[in-house]
């Protein structure tokens, strides 16, 4: 009798299956990511106790425990240095091909390294030589240095470049022509029409985009940087900056609270096998710039006006009988770092995708804390939330994917290119993609949905943007998306490592805003509802990576 109830109720249990599908692997690793998840880790990672996470202060140490412990309740294994023992994190073992704890040690989530951070030196000073006479200058009286990573002294003569922009895709070179190897570079701050919103050529070369305006800013240094250049100086008219450089004659001793600027923004570096330097960055008063452009011809008023407007036909102008002499001391001192690092093994331990984020941000001074809620907070809370989606998704995927929280990003890129250098986990040619998050909470002004965000991604790769799409439409996830594609694609974020070691790369950011850099970069501020949508299609998007064909 109770055989035959059986039968039925075995039945049933079976059409029940069939009327409500089990869901597949991928869609519950994407229940994983949730809103209490998400909340929970960036009010944490950006509150108070983490002291603005400044690259080898204890607030960073602090958060990148966390994240360690994070990966580690998630299931994600520990991937970085290997310890001997399993205690501590001092005594570093040799790096394995793939898995640390193969080389004889215990893996951590954490690669430890150093670098070389410089300190204010002694009083620079500035010599300008026109025509045969010297004029000399004193640091914070007529000009400023910005941050240099080594001692320094040279001659050199001087060459205004405009703009100092190449914008091969819009027929700018402001350097056709000249060689500025060793020489000094006079230019003018921003680009055409920077100062003309309304103008042909800041239409054209922004499109009232932010990010494109920082992106353009920042390729100027760089191309200073490959060109050789002495040193540059920015020009500034109009404007009295000197006045941010006075002292007060007696003790003046404002309360935390009423002191603005940042005091203790040192320069830090990776310690190369070469000695290399970038251009000196000097700025200037107004005076100092009246005597080298005196009786030269150049017309700086006229050169903003007809570039504005797109009618300038520029050529760079070595200015004769000028020289400029400076020479500065600095002080350096090897600073511990560390990244986070944390990895699921696929299948195919020679194939190797990875997410990453930077942790670190802008620390604290003069009484504020730079939280960074946004910036990059909310970045790392994606990728520790996809290593959560991946563990939940109950399945190993075909390839091996590596989890990674940076440092040292604010200072220059420096922590995934410490690791694309000395990878923990197989070699940099195992890499078959990276996904980076850089700000991916806030809206931009002009976002009145709140909404958009944007990507970037590797041009040859297409299939990239067609998966971002299907997805998009598939799971009706809320997101404008601006996607841009570029052959090599750089920027002021850490996919710049991996591109140059030819590894295709998809950059999400949401939007640039007024408390970038700012103390005001806070948790309140954070459009909660586009952080989850922008995490759940980048967990769909490295799906594909992980366990498909993205090319």
């Amino acid at each position: 009798m109770k055989r035959n109830l059986l039968i039925p109720a075995v039945l049933l249990f079976c059409s029940i299956i069939n009327v409500y599908p089990q869901k597949s692997p991928k869609d519950k690793g994407l229940d994983a990511i949730t809103m209490d998840a998400i909340r929970g880790q960036l009010e944490f990672l950006s509150s108070d106790w983490m002291e603005g996470r400044a690259t080898g202060e204890k607030g960073s140490f602090l958060a990148a425990s966390y994240i360690a412990s994070m990966f580690k309740v998630f299931g994600a294994a520990p991937a970085g240095d290997a310890v001997a023992g399993g205690q501590g994190g001092r005594q570093q073992m040799a790096r394995s091909t793939l898995r640390p704890s193969s080389s004889g040690g215990t893996a951590s989530y954490f690669q430890n390294f150093t670098l070389i951070e410089t300190l204010p030196g002694g009083q620079a000073t500035l010599s300008v030589n026109k025509s045969g006479k010297e004029y000399t200058f004193l640091e914070n009286v007529d000009f400023t240095t910005g941050r240099m990573s080594l001692s320094t002294k040279f001659e050199a003569p001087v060459v205004f470049v405009g703009y100092g922009i190449v914008d091969k895709a819009h027929g700018i070179d402001d350097f056709a022509g000249v060689d500025v190897k060793g020489k000094v570079v006079l230019r003018l701050p921003g680009f055409p029409g920077s100062n003309d919103q309304n103008s042909p050529m800041y239409k054209k070369l922004t499109s009232g985009n932010l990010q494109t305006t920082f992106e353009m800013t920042r390729r100027k240094n760089e191309t200073l940087a490959n060109l050789g250049a002495a040193a540059v100086i920015d020009i500034t008219t109009g404007n009295d900056i000197a006045k941010r450089w006075g002292t007060y004659m007696f003790d003046f001793n404002p309360a935390y609270a009423e002191s603005g600027p940042r005091t203790n923004w040192n320069r830090m570096a990776l310690d190369g096998k070469e000695i290399t330097s970038s251009p000196v960055t000097l700025t200037v008063t107004e005076r100092v710039i009246n005597l080298m452009l005196k009786e030269t011809g150049i017309d700086l008023a006229k050169y903003e006006k007809d570039a504005a407007a797109g009618i300038l036909k520029f050529k760079p102008v070595v200015i004769p009988g000028l020289k400029v002499t400076f020479s500065a001391e600095v002080k350096t001192r090897r600073v511990n770092v560390r990244n986070i690092i944390a990895m699921i093994e696929g299948e195919n331990r020679d194939e190797i995708v990875a997410v990453g984020a930077h942790m670190d941000h802008m620390g604290m001074d003069n009484g504020k804390i730079w939280n960074g809620a946004d910036d990059n907070a909310s970045g790392t809370v994606g990728v520790m939330t996809l290593a959560k989606a991946f563990i939940e998704s109950g399945v190993k995927p075909k390839r091996t994917i590596v989890f990674c929280a940076w440092t040292g990003e604010e200072k220059g890129l420096l922590g995934s290119e410490y690791f694309t250098l000395y990878p923990t986990v197989g070699k940099i040619s195992n890499y078959k993609f990276y996904l980076n998050f850089d700000m991916i909470s806030r809206d931009a002004a002009n976002d009145t949905l709140k909404n958009m965000a944007g990507i970037t991604y590797t041009k040859a790769y297409p299939k990239l943007e067609e998966i971002t799409r299907k997805y998009v439409e598939e799971y009706k996830l809320n997101l404008k998306l601006s996607i841009r594609s570029a052959d090599a694609p750089t920027g002021g974020s850490d996919y710049t490592a991996f591109t140059d070691n030819k590894v295709p790369v998809i950059a999400w950011m949401a939007a640039m805003h007024p408390e970038y850099h700012q103390p005001g970069d806070e948790v309140n501020l954070v459009n909660w509802n586009k952080m989850l949508s922008i995490i759940k299609l980048a967990y769909l998007q490295l799906w594909e990576a992980a366990n498909g064909d993205i090319k």
